[in-house]
């Protein structure tokens, strides 16, 4: 306990028993503020005090831990896995060298001797931001100076190489690899042992990087990179005198541009249908979602700044783009994303996002959502995990959050606004007539309880459908998911999806899942994300996961003007997933352009 205000700490016998976690356990009576700071204070002394006898020691032992990294690393080598155990254990092999050998031993098995990141992949840039990661935490990176080939696979000069044979090759294996969490628990028909944090984390699964994994010995004409990876250049090609510039859409950067360019008064559009180059319907060359900018005063000179700071390529036409057909023209947004007195560590992570990537927002609270007439200030809500109250009716699980009432006479008056919870009966009201009005609301993770709120076909997915349970909420002996990374087919059938492609990897934390009622699209209610695999555990625990198939995760609704987005998994976690950025930043534009021919 660490609140400045005094409180009292009751009796609690379990709590008596020394443990990792509270090595001096507290005695019960009034606990100060000074108090916290000394019991921290007492316990981080011991350890410098034990540091600086056994110095000697310590470091050797760090050195040698270094050094049977890098042992291991220029070895064949197997981090035997949970799961290996449990098929050997199914498989009920002999006792002898010959199974161990084909059971834990199996060649397809060992870990990589290094990991190959293409240059040539769509979003490059991010596996740039990637790589500057691992070397912030000591990670040595390479880069190809040409082109070269491993294993019969030609890579681009320029692509990025991470070898294992390093010191913190743990770490590295770390952010490659799926976290393999086991089976936990305490007795047959317990419930499950729940992690500490996250059971899955993989960083190069959660950013959306293109990598090959390496399992021999390999090398190339590689060069150290010195410190941190710069963004590789991108170029401004075409005619000299271009009518205007394509945009990938495949990029996370090239919102950074949008955001520029609309701040600056210049037009974007969002072209909806395939372009080609001397074309103004149909064709290969350029897909859906890419993004067009006609020429106009100052236009070229941003554009070249965009390439070296941001590694964006832009396409110069000889003639403006008339599509034929309708493109949403993009205009600047202005975002409101909520937050709670005190700070929602959820609305913090995407307020890191924004700020990354240059959106213009500020925080709206409770009463400003209540006193309604949000369109005149907002185009966009955005409510992340945990700002939403619950759901606990019709078989659904009761996901959302709970916010606690208490009086704010201690609160000083100049943050006496910010107080408050959503509520069912005057903030709900509020953010229905915002959306009918034209105004877009993104939700995330328990958040999407809004769509129940709303009255949306929908309904829980994780629901048992064997006999005499039918219709209530699995437990968890049957169904678990703590913090993992799954992997979801994506629909794209709306531009939501635009740049992203037919799957993505997708944090999910007891998420909601949904299922459409049957009426859903007649209603403009649209699938945009399911679990098509009955296995669609990439990183971590997946207890039961056999029951999401066929479980929605991703929903568009239209509600009179406006649109809704629901985003069951957490997109936005840690701002650490760019992988699923684009479903925010998608949501952001597509959801507040407006539909018409370029002129």
């Amino acid at each position: 306990n660490g609140n400045p205000t005094p409180m009292e700490i009751p009796y609690i016998p379990d709590r008596q028993i020394s443990s990792n976690d509270m090595p001096l356990p507290v005695e019960p009576g009034e606990w100060h503020f000074r108090q916290a700071v000394e019991y921290s204070m007492t316990a981080n002394m011991a350890i410098l005090d034990y540091a600086s006898r056994n110095r000697d020691h310590l470091l050797f032992n760090i050195w040698r831990m270094g050094m049977s990294s890098i042992e291991r690393g220029n070895r064949d080598n197997w981090t035997v896995l949970p799961k290996w155990i449990d098929a050997e254990n199914e498989a009920r092999r002999g006792r002898d060298r010959a199974a161990w050998d084909a059971g834990l031993h199996d060649p397809a098995k060992k870990d990589a001797r290094g990991y190959v990141i293409p240059a040539d992949q769509p979003d490059f840039p991010t596996a740039t931001t990637f790589v500057n990661v691992l070397m912030k935490n000591g990670i040595d990176v390479h880069r190809a100076t040409r082109e070269f080939s491993v294993n019969g696979q030609q890579y681009p000069a320029g692509s990025l190489v991470v070898k294992t044979a390093q010191a913190f090759r743990p770490h590295i294996l770390d952010m490659f690899e799926p976290q393999n969490h086991p089976n936990d628990f305490a007795y047959p028909g317990a419930p499950p042992t729940a992690p500490y944090d996250n059971a899955g984390w993989t960083l190069a699964f959660q950013m959306g990087v293109e990598f090959d994994r390496v399992l021999d010995d390999f090398d190339g004409p590689f060069e150290m990179i010195d410190w941190l990876a710069e963004m590789p250049a991108g170029e401004v090609t075409g005619p000299a005198n271009a009518a205007g510039y394509l945009l990938s859409h495949s990029v996370n950067n090239s919102v950074i541009a949008l955001n520029r360019l609309l701040a600056a008064g210049h037009d974007v559009w969002w072209l909806t249908a395939p372009f080609s180059i001397g074309s103004t319907t149909g064709g290969g060359g350029y897909p859906a979602g890419t993004y067009y900018i006609p020429a106009g005063s100052g236009v070229l000179p941003m554009l070249e700044e965009m390439t070296t700071e941001f590694g964006l390529d832009f396409t110069g036409l000889q003639n403006a783009v008339t599509a034929s057909g309708r493109s949403l023209q993009l205009r600047p947004v202005r975002i409101g994303l909520w937050d709670s007195y005190g700070g929602s560590m959820s609305s913090g992570w995407v307020r890191f996002m924004l700020d990354e990537f240059e959106f213009d927002y500020r925080l709206v609270f409770p009463q400003e959502l209540d006193s309604g007439d949000l369109n005149d200030s907002f185009d966009v809500l955005i409510f992340p995990d945990g700002s939403m109250p619950r759901v606990t009716t019709g078989g659904q699980s009761g996901y959302g959050a709970r916010r606690p009432g208490g009086g704010t006479s201690s609160i000083p008056e100049e943050y006496q606004d910010r107080t408050g919870s959503i509520t069912v009966d005057a903030t709900i009201p509020q953010i229905r007539e915002f959306i009918e009005n034209g105004g877009t609301v993104i939700t995330e993770g328990s958040a999407t309880a809004l769509g129940n709120h709303l009255g949306l076909p929908i309904e829980n997915h994780l629901v048992d459908q064997s006999e005499g349970r039918a219709g209530q909420s699995l437990g968890s002996q049957q169904y678990y998911v703590p913090g993992s990374i799954l992997d979801l087919k994506l629909g794209h059938s709306t531009p939501l999806t635009h740049g992203m492609g037919d799957r993505v990897d997708v944090v999910f934390s007891r998420s909601p899942v949904f299922r459409l009622g049957a009426d859903a699209e007649q209603q403009g209610v649209t699938r945009i994300g399911w679990f098509d695999s009955p296995e669609p555990l990439r990183s971590g625990w997946a207890w039961g996961q056999e029951y999401l198939e066929n479980g929605t995760a991703l929903i568009e609704a239209a509600i009179g003007d406006g649109k809704l987005f629901l985003f069951g998994p957490r997109v936005t976690f840690r701002a650490q997933p760019h992988g699923t950025f684009p479903l925010v930043f998608n949501a952001i534009y597509y959801g507040t352009a407006q539909e018409r021919r370029i002129r």
